[in-house]
Formats: structure tokens, C-alpha cells, sequence
């Protein structure tokens, strides 16, 4: 087994659980490279750029928070599993907390764990191609803008909706910035996709639930538009319309899990996280 680190260094200060997993790993022997932006904390031996340690690892152990969970998942060249170990403060896509990792290590080494797949987004604007583990979504770079989108399902027009946006989310996003937008919650393994406009300027407005299968284009005549996945903005338009296409991408996010935890279970101990 060959183990690629990638750490949250604002999460994981001074890689301090990332050096302790990586010391428990030598002490049995196992493999390990680590990504190059923890590199003045680790032997330069072990240290290559990410893509190298992607390249070459079997399974990737990220020290993090759900953002980060969503950079490696977002930029990943295939479905290679990943192992999270929570270092933030909700942790809905990490699997374990940062006690268990000697637990975590011994789970590894014995296969006693199982790979949960979730389905992701393409989106394709131009000759550009974006993937989401979340959600895509289009709103107006001014944000304090409405704007109109027209929503197409299939080809088919489905609405048109005056808001600040409109998203496009999985069952795994539906707890996300959807769930924010008063959109449902989605078991992980509903074959469906969520469009909700954000902030709708209308009184009728509410949430589609479609088909994961189904081709969704958004279009809208404003101009100076951007595209954002799972958080990070990717593309911008200028002073010209935009069309977007969103459909279930090829490509899955592959976790390791440990344990056998009911979804449901997970939503009330995350969800009702009130925070400091």
C-alpha cells in the first residue's frame, strides 16, 4: 500500500497530525509521499508536487475540512480513494476525527474499510470543463444583482428565474449551499440532481428535483457572469450572455469509510453543530 498526504496546513498547524501519521507509518513500514505545500515540515525525501503524489499513491489521507475535501476530490486525474480526517468544524465529507488516527492506520493496513462512490458534476462553458463534487453554480458577479436565467431540462424549457443565481447540486451537495437556498436533502445514493435558484425575486419559486441523468442548460442574457464549483470561482464573462451545460460527470469521488454510519445519523450530529 503507497499512502499520498495531502494537509490543510490553516487546519493541521504545523502539520502536527500529519508528521504523527506519517511517524506510525514508518513505524510499520508503509509508504508515503507528501504534497509539496506541507514541504518545511517533512524530509525532503517524501515530499513531490501533488500531481506526482496522486500519480503514485493507491490511497490519499487528507488532513482537513470539507473544503478541502472538495480541492482534492475537484482536482483528482481519476477516482482514487480518499480517507479525511477532520480538522475543521463540521466535517460532513471527512470520515474521522484527528484521535482516531492510530485506529485509522490499523483499519488501512488490515482492509477493514469500504469505499462509498458519489456522483459529481460536469460543467462545460466554451471549450472549458469544470467538475464539482457539491454543486455548480452561476450567479452575477455583482452580487447584490438579480439577474434572469432560463433553465433548460433536456432542451426543454423547464423556468425562468430573476434571482442572484441559480445552482445545480448533488444528493452529497444537498446539504450544502442547496440546503442554504431551502433546497431538500437527498440521500447520497438518490440517482438526482437539484436546481435552486439563490435569493429568487418571485413568490412561487421552489426547488426541481431531476433525473441525474438529464442534460441541464442554464442561459442568461446578462452580462459579467461567473461560474463557481464547490466554492471557487472558475470562470467570468464579460460584457456578453453565457450558456452553460451541468450534467452527471463520467468521474466519481471515491471515500474510505470506516464505519457503517447511517446517513441520517450523521446529518442531525453535523446539522446541529451550533459552533462557537
Amino acid at each position: 500500500m503507497k499512502i499520498g498526504i495531502k494537509t490543510n496546513l490553516k487546519r493541521d498547524l504545523d502539520a502536527c497530525a500529519s508528521k504523527f501519521f506519517c511517524k506510525k507509518l514508518r513505524e510499520i513500514g508503509i509508504e508515503y509521499k507528501v504534497c509539496d505545500n506541507a514541504n518545511e515540515y517533512f524530509d525532503g525525501k517524501v515530499i513531490a508536487p501533488a500531481k506526482e503524489v496522486f500519480e503514485w499513491c493507491d490511497i490519499i489521507v487528507a488532513f482537513g475540512g470539507d473544503g478541502t475535501m472538495l480541492d482534492i476530490v475537484r482536482n483528482l486525474p481519476s477516482d482514487l480513494p480518499i480517507l479525511g480526517i477532520n480538522m475543521g468544524k463540521i466535517g460532513f465529507l471527512t470520515e474521522i476525527d484527528e484521535n482516531q488516527i492510530s485506529h485509522a492506520i490499523v483499519a488501512l493496513q488490515n482492509g477493514e474499510y469500504y469505499i462509498e462512490r458519489r456522483s459529481m458534476l460536469k460543467a462545460s462553458l466554451k471549450n472549458q470543463q469544470f467538475f464539482a463534487l457539491n454543486e455548480v453554480v452561476v450567479s452575477c458577479q455583482d452580487p447584490c444583482h438579480v439577474s434572469v436565467f432560463n433553465v433548460y431540462i433536456d432542451g426543454i424549457l423547464a423556468d425562468t428565474l430573476r434571482s442572484d443565481g441559480v445552482l445545480v447540486s448533488t444528493p452529497t451537495g444537498s446539504t450544502a449551499y442547496s440546503l442554504s437556498c431551502n433546497g431538500p436533502v437527498l440521500s447520497p445514493t438518490v440517482k438526482a440532481l437539484i436546481i435552486n435558484g439563490i435569493c429568487p425575486h418571485s413568490l412561487h419559486s421552489c426547488p426541481i428535483v431531476v433525473d441525474d441523468n438529464m442534460r441541464i442548460k442554464i442561459s442568461t442574457p446578462t452580462s459579467y457572469m461567473r461560474v463557481i464549483s464547490d466554492g471557487t470561482i472558475v470562470a467570468k464573462s464579460q460584457d456578453e450572455s453565457m450558456e452553460i451545460i451541468i450534467e452527471k460527470a463520467e468521474k466519481q469521488a471515491s471515500f474510505i469509510r470506516l464505519k457503517n454510519q447511517n446517513f441520517y445519523a450523521k446529518l442531525r450530529e453535523k446539522l446541529n453543530y451550533w459552533g462557537d
